[in-house]
């Protein structure tokens, strides 16, 4: 007894195929089906709360014909007209209050520390290198400007901001700088 077993493998599989398409298939038609009363549950929901919420906004009585609306509008306006008082000009002299005045002096806040600083940001063996530290100063919204210096021979471009009245000014710019990434500042007393 001979089998072919090529043919076995394929009615197999092909059986198999076919088991697993119904089932897809099944399953597809009971998603399908299950949506639908949940929509319609949730359409004749929405249906029944504005219908609510209609009949509660028109109460009894609150129903008129545009004719009765202007009448009652008219009687109101007239109601309201007779008992009006326009005496603003009376009330108003007699609401005044008098206020005693007295004379003060303000004087311009001085500094404590009248004393000059500057702040030097750095110190570089090149132009270049002190025009793009200036640029970034200047961003900064604050006055800076470069300093030439030959020490030993060799000459230095120092970079200063300022000048800035009393101890606190140059602090504040100090962190400001630090802030901003350019540490290393220090104060310089120019008077």
């Amino acid at each position: 007894m001979a089998h072919d077993f090529a043919k076995q493998r394929s009615t197999s599989s092909s059986s198999t195929k076919r088991r697993a398409s119904s089932k897809n298939a099944a399953t597809k038609v009971s998603q399908s089906r299950t949506h639908w009363p949940w929509f319609f549950s949730g359409l004749l929901t929405g249906l029944f709360a504005a219908f609510i919420g209609l009949f509660s906004f028109y109460q009894p009585g609150m129903i008129q014909s545009p004719a009765n609306q202007l009448a009652t509008q008219e009687e109101t306006s007239e109601n309201a007209a007779e008992g009006t008082d326009f005496t603003f000009y009376d009330r108003l002299s007699e609401a005044e209050v008098v206020v005693d005045v007295v004379a003060v002096d303000l004087q311009p806040e001085q500094e404590e520390d009248p004393t000059v600083y500057r702040v030097q940001a750095a110190s570089f063996n090149t132009r270049a290198d002190a025009e793009n530290l200036l640029t970034q100063i200047h961003a900064l919204g604050l006055e800076a400007n470069i300093f030439a210096t030959e020490v030993l021979g060799q000459t230095f471009y120092r970079v200063q901001a300022g000048p800035f009245t009393g101890n606190s000014n140059a602090e504040d710019a100090i962190d400001l700088l630090a802030g901003n990434n350019i540490s290393g500042a220090i104060k310089i007393r120019v008077r």
